[in-house]
């Protein structure tokens, strides 16, 4: 890295959530690279809880629970070695459940963003990282970076994007994805793909008609970004008609993106924003091609804090394509 690295760091606390299963193997991958792109301290966490089959045993749970955690404990050293050259802790610890016990954690270790894998399965056959997965989008106050079953492994050493995909609905929650998506495309000088994705047709309107709205749409996202200085180039802008899910599925394949950025809303559903409903975003998370950033209304504000310039007053006239190292960002 070069010297200035520290100061353009966007994350500077990282928390892995692993079951040490295969996904969360690939999720370490992106996590570890994350993590050394922005000279971040890398935590792994692992949380042994109670489970039907510990009931079903002749041993006390007590016993069980403290086999597990020994299980636990040998894995966590598996994983040390490969964090040999990052600033790390690994911990392991009891809960009753997962994000019971990780939430606290997240806030003693200040960390600014969560990796975990999921295996993107629901009903009968969800399995454990599926069901938390869920629980921490819903639930946590910084972003979380979801690596589904489908994104491929050796992927994301380097920690950088190349193509980010913004999955804008152009609410308060959509907003909040923004800085991150711009600070993450800014970071790595990638390109950055705005989609709306809208449920209803304009299949039925004149020919004039439909042009005009796309055009209205592609405007409106454009104006999303309060500050493009600083991007490789213009982001391009696309608006698609259908399920939303497919559509950011199938643009993110398109478009090759390594990474998607969505709002959620805090809700009473696992997911609820607007277009963005709960099956959506459920959908887009389990099957997408490559990591997926969740943000939650409010959450970290990552961008206020380290003051990424994002404010249209600030920015400069126009966007030019650079060629030299990408500038810091921090003011």
């Amino acid at each position: 890295m070069n010297g200035d690295s520290a100061s353009s760091s966007i994350i500077r606390n990282i928390l892995h959530l692993t079951d040490f299963s295969s996904c969360s193997d690939v999720a370490l991958q992106w996590a570890i690279g994350i993590a050394k792109a922005n000279e971040a301290r890398l935590s792994v966490v692992h949380v042994v809880i109670p489970g039907a089959l510990i009931y079903l045993t002749p041993a006390s749970p007590t016993i069980t629970l403290d086999f597990q955690e020994q299980l636990a404990r040998k894995e966590m050293q598996r994983i040390q070695t490969r964090l040999v050259d990052l600033r790390h802790d690994t911990i392991v610890m009891r809960g009753a459940n997962v994000w019971s016990a990780v939430e606290p954690k997240l806030k003693q270790l200040g960390s600014e963003l969560i990796v975990l894998g999921t295996h993107g399965r629901t009903g009968l056959t969800k399995r454990l990282m599926g069901s938390v997965a869920e629980e921490v989008f819903r639930s946590s106050a910084v972003p979380v970076l979801t690596v589904g079953q489908k994104v491929a492994h050796g992927r994301g050493k380097d920690g950088k994007f190349h193509q980010v995909l913004l999955a804008a609905d152009f609410t308060a929650e959509s907003a909040e994805a923004t800085g991150y998506a711009v600070a993450f495309a800014r970071r790595s000088q990638a390109r950055l793909v705005l989609l709306h994705a809208r449920k209803n047709s304009i299949q039925s309107r004149s020919e004039k008609r439909s042009e005009l709205s796309v055009a209205e749409l592609m405007h409106r996202l454009y104006e999303t970004i309060p500050c493009a200085d600083g991007l490789r180039e213009r982001p391009e802008t696309v608006v698609e008609y259908g399920e939303p899910g497919a559509r950011i599925l199938e643009v993110a394949r398109r478009k090759e993106v390594d990474l998607i950025v969505m709002g959620i809303r805090s809700a009473g559903s696992v997911f609820a924003a607007t277009h963005l409903d709960a099956g959506t975003a459920h959908k887009v998370v389990a099957e997408a091609p490559c990591p997926v950033l969740t943000v939650r209304a409010n959450a970290g504000r990552l961008a206020q804090r380290q003051k990424l310039s994002l404010e249209p007053e600030k920015c400069g006239e126009g966007i030019e394509k650079r060629e030299t190292a990408p500038p810091s960002l921090s003011a």
